[in-house]
């Protein structure tokens, strides 16, 4: 159901405290599909973000939370050996870990497996290097070696019509079994509802904008994920996967207009082309917005022209190993609609005008992600990445 102006003025004054700045504004939201998206966009802002920080109260710290010396004590019975940095103490503690729950996960690490496991259990044997795994490619890493409270959360941004899909099948890879598939309204429920949920997962994935409800509230640094594309072929094939989707959103109102006529007179559809990729991942669509938010959090972005480069990034950056190639899928163009854009007679038009309204999008993709562009904007980030070589060194990789 789209929302109205009354749900525009309530959510600004909910959320920022004020009314929008012009009733120009208040159309231009109307392009929203439900008022959770338009929520969703707003909290991503850099004003919500400034008011968030200001109002925030501090957040409870659970009890009983480990000891330097009850990290020695464990380390020392378990893995007969000290710690090998003092600071690994504070790093459980700011994953709220407890001591009963640091034991758990030192039991479950490879090293206790090979070297003390055997006195403490038994297990049954494992395969011989000479098995051949029936799935073709090595052993999978079992997935308790890694504990996701300790790492970074990480967000893949899906941009609609950006080879999101065609990521997702290498991200499950890469992650595993710690990757959630979400929407904008499922998450906002998840979090709110499930104690656990931060101790749970390494990658949320989903068409999530930046501030979306679990970045806003996590206690774990967030590494920020997407794949950009050039703005009017993203558009274009948008409009052409629309119409020939029934069940799309966009599928009615874009069945009987060309691409120039969308462009000029079809709101919600110009809200999801006109520097949209900039406002999905960094919640503005001005360059002064964009480098403030790459100051401020830690991104991995890349191209949808050269995926593998962007997979290679993210592997560098994580530590996890990517798979070997990126499949194809949920492409557009495979389903074309009855009249593809580019048969259209103001094909040129609708180019020239997405081009315009484009300008600062396009400068970003071309200038800045000439080469996949990884940033780490926060301290938090830098002490996560302490810590995933910490957790190396002592065999919980």
């Amino acid at each position: 159901m789209p929302i109205t102006r009354d749900d525009v003025l309530a959510a600004y004054r909910t959320l920022l405290g004020r009314d929008p700045e012009s009733e120009d504004v208040v159309v231009a939201r109307l392009g929203q599909d439900t008022v959770a998206s338009l929520r969703a966009e707003i909290m991503a802002s850099a004003e919500y973000q400034r008011r968030r920080q200001a109002h925030a109260p501090a957040r409870p710290q659970r009890a009983n939370l480990v000891t330097d010396e009850e990290v020695a004590a464990v380390y020392g019975a378990l893995l007969g050996r000290a710690p090998e940095d003092p600071l690994l103490g504070a790093h459980y503690r700011a994953a709220e870990m407890t001591a009963v729950d640091l034991m758990l996960f030192v039991m479950r690490s490879p090293e206790f497996q090979r070297t003390a496991g055997p006195r403490f259990s038994t297990l049954p044997p494992g395969p011989s290097p000479e098995t051949k795994d029936p799935s073709g490619h090595p052993p999978i890493r079992h997935p308790f070696a890694m504990e996701p409270r300790l790492l970074p959360l990480y967000f893949f941004l899906h941009i609609p019509k950006t080879g999101g899909t065609s990521l997702n099948r290498a991200f499950d890879r890469m992650f595993r079994s710690f990757v959630l598939y979400t929407s904008p309204k499922d998450l906002e429920q998840r979090v709110r509802e499930d104690a656990a949920f931060f101790h749970r997962w390494l990658l949320v994935t989903g068409h999530i904008l930046v501030g979306n409800p679990a970045a806003l509230a996590s206690p774990r640094p967030n590494v920020f994920l997407a794949v950009f594309r050039d703005p009017v072929a993203r558009a274009i094939s948008l409009y052409d996967y629309a119409r020939a989707l029934p069940t799309h959103p966009l599928h009615e109102p874009l069945s009987t207009m060309t691409l120039a006529e969308a462009t000029r007179s079809c709101v919600p559809f110009r809200h999801v082309t006109t520097n949209a990729q900039l406002r999905f991942v960094f919640g503005g669509t001005t360059m002064a917005e964009v480098r403030d938010a790459l100051r401020a959090r830690s991104y991995v972005l890349g191209r949808v022209d050269a995926l593998d480069a962007f997979l290679d990034a993210v592997s560098a950056y994580s530590g996890l190993p990517r798979p070997p190639f990126v499949p194809r899928l949920n492409a557009g163009e495979d389903q074309p609609p009855a009249e593809p854009a580019a048969t259209q007679p103001d094909i040129a038009e609708a180019r020239a005008a997405l081009a315009e309204a484009n300008a600062t999008e396009a400068a970003f993709v071309s200038e800045w992600l000439d080469r996949p562009l990884a940033t780490v904007g926060v301290a938090a980030s830098k002490a996560a990445r302490a810590s995933q070589s910490d957790l190396r060194s002592a065999g919980h990789g």
